[in-house]
């Protein structure tokens, strides 16, 4: 693993950076909500440092903060932008935000880790899908912000044990991690639709009434295919026997991030 910094500059394309708006708000709203869900993150990994002892595990929590760090900065920029488009969206990202803080207070340290590794899973199944099952959906997208998405979600591929290592040495057994996984799939769930809802209701407010239906029912569409995609792998996760660093990594993954580390 380490941490890399792929120099795009991308916010001229956005919103509307895939000519299926409604594929493209999806994925957006998915990073308006990741600078509160990863700065939790590094906050939750910096205080399990004080109580993991293992060298290696230890090693890999400092290479994770410096990705994730990365990672939710190059998604503030792209934030910023979306807030200068859709204002309303900053009062979300203070709510989010709060609502991680509580839960730094009022939960422990091996529930909080809990709902990281529950977050990391649900990265995994967003990385397998962007990498290889959206080809059609990417035709004609903005190669940079297409970019972004590849190395976020490849590098989430190549840290993906850490937080489930972290769970483990804390004393977190198997029922500890699937409580943690069903928290952060509902409240991660529950929040891109929100957010998402927000940005098509606002796009398709300035629409005629049949480019309102037609980005409604591309909202549709796109939603059924990644439920009928994320459910067996959902599946899986919830089974004893999960472990992520058995995984195969998505298809042109690996490379991307060589190509990354090589410039």
């Amino acid at each position: 693993m380490q941490a890399r910094n792929p120099r795009i500059v991308f916010q001229d394309a956005l919103p509307h950076w895939a000519p299926n708006t409604a594929f493209a708000q999806i994925v957006n709203a998915g990073s308006l909500i990741i600078p509160a869900v990863e700065i939790f993150l590094n906050k939750v990994m910096a205080r399990a440092l004080s109580e993991v002892a293992a060298p290696a595990t230890r090693r890999d929590i400092e290479i994770f903060m410096s990705q994730e760090g990365n990672h939710y900065r190059y998604h503030r920029l792209f934030n910023k932008t979306m807030w200068a488009r859709y204002p309303e969206l900053r009062a979300f990202d203070a709510e989010l935000t709060a609502e991680y803080e509580a839960m730094l207070k009022t939960r422990s340290l091996r529930d909080c880790a809990a709902y990281c590794e529950g977050f990391e899973s649900l990265g995994l199944i967003q990385a397998e899908f962007f990498f290889g099952h959206v080809d059609d959906l990417l035709k004609g997208a903005d190669a940079r912000v297409v970019r972004l998405w590849q190395w976020h979600l490849a590098e989430e591929f190549e840290h993906r044990s850490v937080c489930f290592d972290v769970h483990r040495q804390l004393g977190g057994d198997y029922l500890s991690r699937v409580r943690g996984f069903a928290l952060a799939a509902r409240h991660l769930g529950q929040w891109g639709k929100r957010v998402s809802d927000h940005l098509i209701a606002c796009d398709t407010a300035a629409l005629d009434a049949a480019s309102r239906a037609r980005l409604n029912a591309e909202e549709r569409t796109y939603r059924r295919r990644l439920l009928r995609f994320s459910l067996p792998r959902i599946l899986a996760i919830l089974s004893p026997a999960y472990d992520p660093g058995g995984k195969a990594a998505p298809r042109g993954s690996i490379r991307l991030l060589e190509s990354l580390t090589a410039s």
